[in-house]
């Protein structure tokens, strides 16, 4: 089965999109164990105010892969590419992103990002490689709670850790800004380039809720003197799934296991007090400290993707 015409997804009408979005909210569900009903939401209502923009590639049934992508100020996001499991293998994902490659690198964009996960092709790269794109492959992982219960252990007493509120965002900010400041270019990813950066991925997770439900009292924090230590920040994007969105530790608090009371502490308020079945998170694969500690809880790899950047594209 070969596509009859890629055309600009403006130009589709959302009707005929339906069916496709229909087909990735249940490989959302099924793989990723993860709500698209809010992301669907937002690209929906992005479309009608022409925030968004991308391609839709259509055969004789309908469309069958579309990709899109965004841009604000200096800055372009490649959102969701997804492609109908009847015209898979046929190399649409990388059609599609070639053609908005082309579009943002001909706008004046210091930075340029693309997360593969919420894909149907997450190991997609040749594209971002051939434009000169810095990747890193990433990992995400899940924990079931069976796992948990044979594995859980009392947290240790010599911690205290605390509830993060909405009003923690600028503090939270700063001390994942500080975790990365050894490791941010081994991500392949601009969220932890400034502490503006952080801050508004922080500000999408806790007050737009885009990894789902931002839950205050699971995500755990240490702090001293007003200072963040370390902090573990819990979404919920599907009922009894819990996602650990963000684990994060002071450069010089490190190897005293602030991280696993945080964490272990997150997981015991998802699992024993809101009725998780599952718990999941992602990791850079190369960060084999953070690997060992998600492993050693009980955190199996599920899907392998990658995370493309590419800083400074020419102008």
């Amino acid at each position: 089965m070969q596509p009859s015409v890629v055309q600009s997804i403006e130009s589709v009408p959302q009707v005929l999109l339906g069916p496709l979005l229909d087909e990735e909210a249940a490989m959302w569900a099924d793989d990723l164990r993860w709500s698209f009903a809010p992301s669907r939401q937002r690209l929906e209502a992005a479309l009608l105010e022409g925030t968004v923009h991308g391609f839709v590639a259509m055969d004789e049934i309908g469309a069958c892969a579309y990709a899109t992508f965004s841009s604000h100020e200096d800055q372009g996001v490649i959102g969701s590419f997804f492609s109908s499991k009847r015209a898979r293998n046929l190399g649409l994902e990388e059609v599609l992103i070639r053609r908005i490659l082309a579009r943002l690198l001909d706008r004046p964009l210091r930075v340029v990002d693309c997360q593969t996960l919420f894909s149907s092709k997450p190991s997609l790269k040749e594209p971002f490689a051939t434009c000169g794109f810095e990747s890193a492959a990433r990992l995400y992982m899940s924990l079931e709670r069976d796992t948990w219960a044979a594995r859980a252990t009392a947290a240790a007493s010599l911690y205290r850790s605390k509830p993060t509120h909405r009003t923690d965002i600028r503090s939270i900010a700063r001390l994942i800004f500080d975790a990365h400041e050894r490791s941010r270019f081994q991500d392949a990813s601009s969220s932890f380039d400034t502490l503006d950066s952080c801050a508004r991925i922080l500000r999408q997770i806790i007050l737009d809720e885009v990894c789902g439900a931002f839950d205050s009292a699971g995500s755990r924090r240490i702090e001293e003197g007003g200072r963040a230590l370390a902090a573990c920040l819990l979404t919920w994007p599907l009922p009894g799934v819990a996602h650990v969105s963000e684990v994060a530790t002071a450069p010089g608090e490190r190897r005293k296991g602030l991280a696993r009371h945080c964490l272990t502490e997150s997981l015991r308020s998802a699992f024993e007090g809101g009725g998780a079945t599952q718990a999941t998170l992602s990791v850079t694969a190369s960060n084999q400290a953070a690997l060992g500690l998600y492993e050693s809880i009980g955190f199996v790899p599920k899907v392998s993707y990658q995370s493309h950047v590419l800083r400074s594209p020419l102008r």
